[in-house]
């Protein structure tokens, strides 16, 4: 019995003892919800701190508009997430901006500052390639056409767009910065370029090919919303409406095959649209398997299907012996009538029917 009575008092002594621990738990959970939170004064003031930083404070002087649409591109958000040396900041581009900004006073110019926009064209590339030469992109860069010729990196890009900043944000006085900045941002080329869209930037040198545009077949597609850089800078519109341009096929930065092509040959270019062409077919066309551009013209043609002449012209240049084979009416061949010789010969990239050797089903 008495062995018995202390396992019970043991027992009523662990679930006492129990009891109270609960009890403590649970009121240390209550006053823990109920305590009131205090204003995140801390991390609104840390968020400012990084914000300043960001978009360089002390230039903002003599380069509000500037430093404002900074922050919100791509360079500047960069700084605002990044914490390494990836993270963009003034001094990277410019040199000696420290000392000018110092020096600097709103009518007065303090110390040169370095201004990759003044260098040639390998010493203003180094400051890009520092951050860019990683980019999957620019492996080719180096011995590419573009790099042979001294381009620069700012012959296709312009970072700031000042004088553009300046025009337009003489407009919004009235507006608050920061929604100025996010506005004007907002109406800023795309991808940083020096005109509003890819293909105008490309067109300002390669002139030859701006004929595209208007040509009867093209692979400039535009739809309704494109509308003309000129009237672009009028109305401050972002470019929109262009399906297919330079950059679909080329790589200006540097490409695997010729032409700063994105593939190492046109067919296989070309198959990565066109994959219903790539083949093995039963039976097939030599000249499509050499090269596309046998009888296409990639920019823009005034022939169907971008051909580089009339059908019945372009398959003469090689089947010119098979002009005696076909009836003549009323003095003119087959060849002149309608398609010419599509109309029978449909399958001009090959066919897998048996019975396709003439490329005619």
């Amino acid at each position: 019995m008495p062995e018995q009575r202390n396992k019970t008092h043991a027992l009523s002594l662990a679930i006492r003892l129990t009891a109270l621990l609960t009890i403590a738990v649970v009121a240390s959970l209550f006053v823990t919800f109920l305590k009131p939170a205090g204003p995140p004064v801390q991390a609104q003031s840390v968020k400012t701190t990084v914000q300043q930083t960001v978009i360089g404070r002390d230039c903002l002087q003599c380069h509000r508009a500037i430093v404002n649409s900074f922050a919100l591109d791509l360079h500047g958000k960069s700084a605002k997430f990044l914490k390494d040396s990836r993270a963009a900041k003034c001094e990277q581009c410019h040199e000696n901006s420290d000392k000018h900004a110092e020096t600097s006073t709103k009518t007065r110019s303090g110390g040169n500052v370095g201004n990759p926009g003044k260098l040639s064209g390998s010493e203003a590339n180094k400051w890009c390639l520092d951050c860019h030469s990683g980019a999957r992109t620019h492996f080719d860069w180096s011995g590419s056409k573009h790099d042979r010729k001294d381009m620069s990196c700012l012959s296709c890009h312009n970072l700031h767009h000042s004088t553009l900043l300046a025009r337009m944000s003489a407009n919004l006085t009235d507006m608050p910065e920061s929604d100025a900045a996010e506005l004007l941002n907002t109406k800023l080329p795309e991808k940083m370029l020096i005109s509003f869209t890819v293909e105008e930037t490309c067109l300002s040198c390669h002139k030859e090919q701006r004929k595209a545009l208007y040509q009867r077949s093209t692979h400039f597609f535009r739809t309704e919303n494109w509308m003309p850089t000129s009237k672009m800078q009028l109305v401050g519109s972002q470019p929109a409406g262009m399906k297919v341009n330079c950059v679909s096929c080329h790589n200006p930065h540097g490409g695997e095959g010729r032409k700063l092509l994105k593939a190492s040959t046109t067919n296989l270019l070309c198959y990565q649209c066109h994959a219903d062409k790539r083949g093995p077919l039963l039976w097939e066309h030599a000249p499509v398997r050499e090269n596309c551009l046998t009888c296409h013209s990639p920019h823009g043609s005034n022939n169907v299907s971008l051909l580089t002449t009339r059908t019945h012209q372009l398959c003469q240049q090689c089947h010119i012996h098979m002009l005696w084979r076909h009836q003549t009416v009323a003095g003119f061949d087959i060849f002149t009538f309608n398609k010419g010789c599509v109309n029978c010969h449909s399958q001009v990239h090959g066919s897998n029917h048996p019975a396709g050797k003439a490329l005619a089903r």
